[in-house]
């Protein structure tokens, strides 16, 4: 038991980090699967792809009629 905590005392920080940067990592794979099934874009712009110069790149040619 008394590993353990020496353990947690010296890597503790370390572990809560980690754990922070996998969940805020995981929110956002959740956040881009649920907006991929929702049919939003992943570019965020605000009027489609009628401005966008790269509107060619990322869509096939249907779908910018």
């Amino acid at each position: 038991m008394d590993a353990v905590l020496r353990f947690l005392g010296l890597y503790g920080g370390d572990i809560l980090v980690c754990a922070l940067i996998a969940a805020g990592v995981a929110d956002v794979i959740h956040t881009m699967r649920r907006d991929k099934k929702a049919g939003k874009s992943a570019c965020g712009g605000c009027d489609g792809c009628a401005g966008c110069a790269c509107a060619g790149m990322c869509h096939g040619a249907t779908d910018n009629k």
